[in-house]
């Protein structure tokens, strides 16, 4: 009796895994499906595509199905196709790393290639510097990962560079608020500087060689200047120091 129960309880195991083993194999080619209503492909180009993508889910710790749900984010955000599964498995990699959902690395990644005119291989150089300002500031990638297409594109059109944008939330977070807080200060700042008022024009002039000197501060103590210079009250006037070259 013993036995026959054991062999039974094997064999239900067995098809418990055999019904997982379907379930994924479903789930992964659903999701495929889905992304190849973005990426047009039929035949042995899709099933080329299907095996790079599973290929991906042996090297990264991420499930095929997971991937293939990035795949639609990568080529829903114009991606071109040849740095498709490249630009897919260093956001997976970026995504297992900064702890973030493989959707949001794909979509601020691409946000900041397209809102800073870079190459699309650039990925990785601006995942470790999102990384590097989740270490240095008081935030994470996946916040970051929503801030940053808030203000990307009105920091390019001022001139900021993806350094400077980076320094930014790396000094002020946690200083002046949180992730979303600092954002939404900054794409005040951006605006009054694009389409500035009669106040903000007459801020700017009025502030003269002290925004210049502020400048050099934050350029060799970000930190500091936030904190022992100004104290977080003044954290605006850093903000505005940041993005006004006097």
């Amino acid at each position: 009796l013993n036995a026959m129960s054991s062999v039974g309880f094997v064999a239900q195991n067995a098809v418990y895994g055999l019904e997982g083993m379907s379930s994924g194999f479903r789930g992964f080619d659903q999701a495929m499906r889905a992304a190849n209503t973005m990426a047009g492909k039929s035949g042995k180009d899709f099933e080329a595509l299907k095996g790079s993508v599973d290929s991906l889910s042996r090297s990264i710790p991420l499930a095929r199905t997971e991937l293939a749900e990035g795949l639609y984010q990568v080529v829903s955000n114009g991606v071109p196709e040849d740095n498709w599964v490249s630009f897919l498995e260093q956001s997976a990699k970026a995504s297992v790393g900064g702890i973030a959902e493989l959707g949001q690395v794909v979509n601020v990644t691409s946000t900041l290639i397209k809102n800073y005119g870079l190459e699309w291989d650039a990925a990785a150089v601006i995942q470790d510097k999102i990384q590097m300002t989740a270490k240095n500031g008081v935030t994470s990638f996946s916040q970051l990962a929503q801030a940053l297409p808030k203000v990307a594109a009105n920091a390019n059109t001022l001139g900021v560079s993806i350094d400077e944008l980076m320094a930014a939330f790396a000094t002020l977070t946690g200083v002046s608020g949180n992730t979303a807080e600092v954002s939404t200060q900054l794409a005040a700042i951006f605006t009054a500087l694009i389409m500035p008022s009669s106040e903000a024009s007459q801020l700017a002039a009025e502030m003269g060689s002290i925004t210049s000197n502020m400048w050099c501060l934050y350029r060799m103590h970000p930190k500091r200047s936030v904190f022992n210079f100004w104290g977080a009250a003044h954290t605006g006037l850093i903000l505005i120091c940041l993005f006004f070259r006097i």
